[in-house]
Order: C-alpha cells, then sequence, then structure tokens
C-alpha cells in the first residue's frame, strides 16, 4: 500500500486558479514521506505525497484502471521520473489516461517519451526552482483541470 502524507497550507482552500493548490509528489524514493516541504507550502501547495511502485508498476491503482483519490484530487503532480525506466513511463502513461489534463511536472534525468505533454525539469533543479515550474504549470493551464 502505498503512504499518503499530507502537508497542509495555512489558507483555506480557494480553488484551482489560486492557491492554495493540491500537488501530489509522486516518487519511488523511500524518502519522500519524510521530505521538508515548507517552501511548497510557502508558496501555496498542499503537499500530498506518494511512494508509487518501484518494481511492479500494477502496483498502482491508476495503472490497473482504477481510482486514485491521490490523483483524483490533485491540480498539479511533479512527477520523479528516475527509477525503473518502465515502470515509471507506464505510470506516467496511466496518470495522463486518468487524468489527461492534469499539468504534470516531471523530475528526470533522463528523457522520458511519455513526458510530451508535461513540463520537464533535471533532478538537480533547486526546490525555488521546481516551486517555480509548478507555478507555471498551474496557472498555464487552468482550464485543463479535470
Amino acid at each position: 500500500m502505498f503512504q499518503r502524507t499530507v502537508h497542509p497550507h495555512r489558507a483555506n482552500r480557494a480553488g484551482g486558479h489560486r492557491p492554495p493548490w493540491r500537488l501530489l509528489v509522486e516518487s519511488a524514493e523511500a524518502g519522500t514521506a519524510i521530505s521538508n516541504f515548507d517552501a511548497f507550502r510557502r508558496a501555496g501547495f498542499d503537499v500530498t505525497t506518494c511512494e508509487g511502485p518501484a518494481a511492479d508498476a500494477r502496483e498502482c491503482p491508476v495503472v490497473r484502471g482504477e481510482a486514485c483519490p491521490l490523483v483524483d484530487e490533485a491540480d498539479v503532480v511533479l512527477f520523479d521520473g528516475d527509477g525503473d525506466p518502465r515502470v515509471r513511463a507506464r505510470l506516467l502513461a496511466a496518470l495522463r489516461t486518468r487524468r489527461p489534463h492534469l499539468p504534470i511536472v516531471v523530475r528526470s534525468a533522463a528523457a522520458i517519451p511519455e513526458a510530451v505533454d508535461c513540463a520537464t525539469l533535471r533532478p538537480t533543479t533547486s526546490v525555488g526552482g521546481q516551486v517555480s515550474a509548478l507555478r507555471k504549470a498551474v496557472l498555464q493551464w487552468p482550464s485543463r483541470q479535470a
């Protein structure tokens, strides 16, 4: 089972066009749930984490075609593309199928063909750079939040 950790922003939910936005951080890294997301919260994001599948993509309900409240409630996703390329590609493709207009920012050292409609970042991008990319993704595609 995947962990769900919510790091809420102090303000009330104001809708998809203004903060706080619901950010899903999807990463197979074991330390994701205990990461410090203060900079993201200060920027207006309610942060939820998912330590998605590392070895078998079918462990993810979205890959199996099932509902996932983490994905269904997100306004934007920060997707860690590093790890097993087949698993990460399959998971990203499933996210795009489930929510085709959901803004996704992919953080990866290697190019991922499934990330065609996604903003991409290098894994060495600063936290400030990641926050900027996420804000831009949300603000650029407010009508795409379906």
